[in-house]
């Protein structure tokens, strides 16, 4: 078995498992997408090439977008299968782990732009957009096939300037007195549902928060991270080119306070979501460390993704370890 088979034999658990997860109606897309991506980037010679930076940019942002047909459901499943790859690539000594990481953060900085062009015509070619329209014909559930007259297919596609504009905080009328804040944290994606209540100090900045959630939920810290607040701010650790605002820097009172939407993202490949939503904001004592109030569901052992294998946790021993960190 040469290096390919190898490495398709090692990710067949994980495309079963979107297969099934996802609902799709067969995984043959997620075969050809990878099958796909190595072919343009490298000939699938698994060469230094993948490590390209631009070329892989390249594939995901154009070349997939205007040649590979995927329904958009499958669309959002060949993106973790590409970040699946660079992981598998690892496992077969291929890439060293710090490549692994890099690439996949790569990956997840052009997640946005690859979904949005893979369910947009506008970038597709005349091709794709047939093949699209045969195999949506006998699909009655959505709307009619994309006609080719409707897009625009000479001209490249303009890029929407981003709204860089960010609000500074309002000054209140009145001094904020909250000393901490109760916050319900959710695992997404598990039924039963997988869930932390924490009693956290106000004055603490996103960097120890990041700490708190890691020993709230039992990872190890061994990958990549940051924090989405309302779906449009990103706060990482400074060294990340992407984020917004330094984690070391920003306190947590500057969002929470107003009771915004805040997400955490743990593991650019693995790709777990936690959802914050804060319950109650206390004016009494403040509270030195963070406390685990309430604990529902194992979790999964870091790395194991599509193949979760669970660990029990104890709530003594997370307040242990969180008492540590005051």
């Amino acid at each position: 078995m040469d290096k390919l088979d190898k490495l398709f034999d090692r990710m067949t658990k994980d495309m079963v498992y979107y297969f099934i997860a996802g609902g799709l109606a067969e995984p043959d897309g997620l075969i050809r997408t990878v099958e796909f991506f190595l072919n343009f980037v490298d000939k699938g010679r698994l060469s230094g090439k993948l490590l390209d930076e631009e070329l892989v940019k390249e594939a995901l942002i154009h070349h997939l977008p205007n040649h590979m047909p995927l329904y958009i459901d499958e669309s959002f499943y060949a993106y973790q299968m590409l970040l699946d790859l660079y992981y598998a690539l690892y496992n077969e000594r291929i890439i060293t782990k710090e490549e692994c990481k890099e690439m996949q953060y790569v990956i997840y900085l052009n997640k946005t732009a690859f979904l949005s062009r893979m369910s947009n015509p506008n970038y597709w070619s005349k091709n794709k957009l047939a093949v699209m329209d045969e195999w949506r014909e006998g699909n009655f559930d959505i709307e009619e096939p994309y006609n080719l007259d409707n897009y625009n297919l000479d001209e490249t596609v303009k890029k929407e300037v981003p709204n860089n504009i960010l609000e500074f905080p309002r000054q209140s009328a009145a001094v904020k007195t909250q000393t901490s804040y109760v916050v319900r944290v959710d695992l997404k994606g598990y039924r039963p549902r997988i869930w932390r209540r924490l009693k956290i100090p106000a004055s603490i900045s996103y960097e120890q928060l990041h700490e708190i959630l890691q020993i709230a939920f039992g990872w190890e810290d061994r990958h990549l991270h940051s924090f989405f607040v309302d779906k449009k701010i990103m706060i990482g650790p400074s060294d990340l080119e992407m984020v917004q605002f330094a984690e070391e820097q920003r306190l947590i009172d500057e969002d929470f306070q107003n009771k915004k939407t805040i997400s955490y993202l743990y593991d650019f490949g693995c790709d777990w979501q936690h959802q914050l939503v804060i319950e109650k904001i206390l004016e009494e004592a403040p509270v030195e460390y963070a406390i685990c109030m309430k604990a529902k569901g194992e979790t999964p052992v870091e790395d194991s993704r599509g193949n979760e294998s669970w660990k029990a946790f104890d709530i003594a021993d997370i307040n242990k370890e969180l008492k540590k960190k005051k």
